[in-house]
């Protein structure tokens, strides 16, 4: 399923140039001051947080994915499994696609915002989808006494 991780790279930059093309200085109201879609500049990792060290979060993400995409190559020998591997990819592909931004321009572009909560990205999306499809995966795999968690 590796061919996905730049699937999603290519989607991810592309709704960023998108933002920064057409979402400048501008604020579209999907549901109302709900859900809204603005160009944001976020120098932080997902949602905003930790601001201000692009290069360090840079290299800390790129540490991570690296530990990831290891550890997922070593899991899928031992044990055949779509949603472990989609979840993992969808990861991997949403922080490559920050990680782009971060080498490239120094900040990530955010264009989802949701109110009382945070502004957002595709990537950033992937990321949080892959997060919640791989704790799924490892909830599904505790409830079976046969299979071990790790």
């Amino acid at each position: 399923m590796d061919w996905l991780i730049p699937f999603i790279l290519v989607f991810d930059q592309i709704s960023k140039k998108l933002a920064q093309e057409y979402l400048a200085g501008k604020t579209i109201h999907i549901i109302g001051d709900f859900l809204t879609l603005s160009y944001v500049t976020n120098t932080g990792i997902a949602f905003g947080m930790l601001q201000g060290h692009p290069f360090l979060m840079g290299i800390i993400a790129t540490f991570v994915v690296t530990i990831i995409y290891v550890y997922r190559k070593i899991h899928l020998k031992q044990h055949k499994s779509f949603l472990f591997d989609l979840s993992t990819v969808f990861i991997i592909g949403g922080a490559l696609g920050n990680i782009y931004d971060r080498i490239r321009i120094e900040y990530v572009v955010d264009m989802f915002s949701v109110k009382y909560f945070s502004v957002f990205n595709v990537a950033d999306s992937f990321v949080t989808i892959g997060g919640i499809l791989l704790a799924v995966y490892y909830l599904k795999r505790s409830n079976d006494p046969w299979k071990k968690t790790f």
